[in-house]
C-alpha cells in the first residue's frame, strides 16, 4: 500500500520539477510552436501551433489583452470567451477544503480577466452537494469541486449517485495532509500519537467525511502499527473549519486536514503539526514529514472541477480553454505557491480517463479498509 501511494506522488514530484523549470508560468524565453502551451511566451504574433491546445485545438501567438500577461506575446486561444459568472458547488462547510479551493480558483480566474464573478454554494457532505449539482439542468454557469474525498463520501453516505456522471474539466492540484494537535497537547511527534493509538485505538481522531482522504490518511498510518481502520475512533466532520473548534478544545486528541485548512493556526501558534504527508518539508506550513519520522509514507489529496453532464460541447470546450489559459498564468502559479499546493494538471479527455480510474481505485481501497 505504501508503495502504491509513494508511486502516486512520483507524478507530483515530476510536476514540481515543471514548475521549477519555468515551463508552467507565463514568463521566461519565448517557446517555439512545437512546444507551445497556453500562457507561455511566444516570439511573433500570428504564429500557429497546430493541435497542441486542449482537445487538439490550435494555439496562436498573440498579444494578451487581459490579466497579468497583458501586452505581452503569449500562446493562447483566438476564440476564447471569458466566463461571465460561475457558481461553485462545495461539498464541505464554509472554511473546508472544497470551498477554500473554489475561492482560490475563482480569485485567480478573476485576476486573469477570465471570469467576471463567482459564488460558492456550500453543502455539508458529498451526497447533498452532488445531488444538487446533478439535479440542476441546463446550467452553463456551474462547476462542482471534486477530489479524493468525493467517491468515499458518497459511498459512506449510502448514496446511489455516481460522481462520474458529469463532464470532467480539469484536475489542477494535489495537497498534502497534516496531522495536528492543539499547542497545549503533550504529543510532540507522530510516533507519540501512534503510541497513544496503539495503547487505546478508541482515542478520538477528527477529520473530514468517512472514507475520504483524511480518513484514509490516518487509517494508512495506523496500519503501520497493526491497528485496523475499523478499530479507530474516527470522528467525521464536514471539513477542517468545523473540526477546528473541537480540536483546539481537546474534544478530539488529534485531527487530520489539508495543509491550506490549518496553515493559519499553525502560524499563529495555536496548533502544532505532528506530521506532514508530503515527500519533502513544505514552506507555508512548518512540520516534519512522515518520512523524516521513519514512516515510509507519502500521501496527497487532489482536487479538480466538474461541469454538468448536459453542458453543450461548445461551452465545455470554451471552459477547458479558460482553465488551460489560467493554468499558464502568474496568478495561478501564485495561488499554488501561497497554499503549498503541488501542480498536478490534467485537462479534458486526459482528466476524464484518469478520473474514472481514480474513482474506482479509491472505492477499492475504502472497501479494503472496510470503511463502507
Amino acid at each position: 500500500m505504501n508503495k502504491k501511494i509513494g508511486m502516486r506522488f512520483g507524478i507530483v514530484l515530476a510536476s514540481v520539477a515543471l514548475i521549477a523549470s519555468g515551463t508552467v508560468a507565463a514568463n521566461g524565453a519565448a517557446v517555439p510552436k512545437g512546444k507551445a502551451a497556453a500562457g507561455l511566451q511566444c516570439a511573433a504574433a500570428g504564429l500557429v501551433s497546430t493541435g497542441l491546445g486542449v482537445e487538439g485545438s490550435d494555439l496562436t501567438c498573440m498579444t494578451a489583452t487581459l490579466g497579468t500577461a497583458k501586452d505581452t506575446l503569449v500562446w493562447g486561444y483566438k476564440d476564447l470567451k471569458p466566463l461571465t459568472s460561475i457558481e461553485f458547488v462545495s461539498s464541505s462547510a464554509i472554511g473546508g477544503g472544497y470551498g477554500t479551493t473554489a475561492i482560490a480558483v475563482g480569485d485567480a480566474l478573476k485576476a486573469e480577466g477570465l471570469l467576471g464573478s463567482y459564488t460558492v454554494k456550500y453543502f455539508a457532505n458529498a451526497p447533498l452537494g452532488i445531488a444538487y449539482f446533478q439535479g440542476e439542468k441546463n446550467r452553463k454557469d456551474m462547476w462542482a469541486m471534486t477530489g479524493y474525498a468525493m467517491p468515499g463520501g458518497l459511498a459512506t453516505g449510502k448514496s446511489t449517485l455516481d460522481v462520474t456522471n458529469a463532464k470532467p474539466l480539469a484536475m489542477f492540484l494535489r495537497e498534502a495532509e497534516v496531522i495536528a494537535v492543539p499547542a497545549s497537547s503533550k504529543l510532540k511527534t507522530i510516533n507519540d500519537l501512534l503510541a497513544v493509538i496503539k495503547a487505546n485505538p478508541k482515542t478520538a481522531i477528527g477529520g473530514g467525511n468517512p472514507g475520504g482522504v483524511d480518513h484514509i490518511t490516518i487509517a494508512t498510518i495506523a496500519a503501520t502499527i497493526g491497528v485496523a481502520a475499523t478499530d479507530l475512533n474516527y470522528v467525521a466532520y464536514s471539513g477542517g473549519a468545523t473540526l477546528t473548534p473541537d480540536l483546539l478544545a481537546g474534544r478530539v486528541v488529534a485531527g487530520v486536514a489539508g495543509t491550506s485548512e490549518w496553515s493559519k493556526y499553525v502560524a499563529a501558534g495555536t496548533m502544532r503539526l505532528l506530521a506532514v504527508t508530503s515527500p519533502k518539508p513544505l514552506t507555508v506550513v512548518k512540520g516534519k514529514t512522515l518520512i523524516q519520522q521513519n514512516i515510509n509514507l507519502t500521501f496527497g489529496n487532489w482536487r479538480g472541477l466538474l461541469a454538468p453532464a448536459d453542458l453543450p460541447a461548445a461551452e465545455y470546450l470554451n471552459m477547458l480553454k479558460v482553465l488551460d489559459t489560467a493554468h499558464g498564468s502568474a496568478s495561478w502559479k501564485a495561488m499554488l505557491t501561497a497554499k503549498s499546493w503541488i501542480d498536478e494538471y490534467r485537462v479534458g479527455t486526459a482528466f476524464t480517463t484518469w478520473f474514472k480510474t481514480e474513482v474506482a481505485a479509491i472505492l477499492k481501497l475504502g472497501k479494503e479498509f472496510k470503511l463502507y
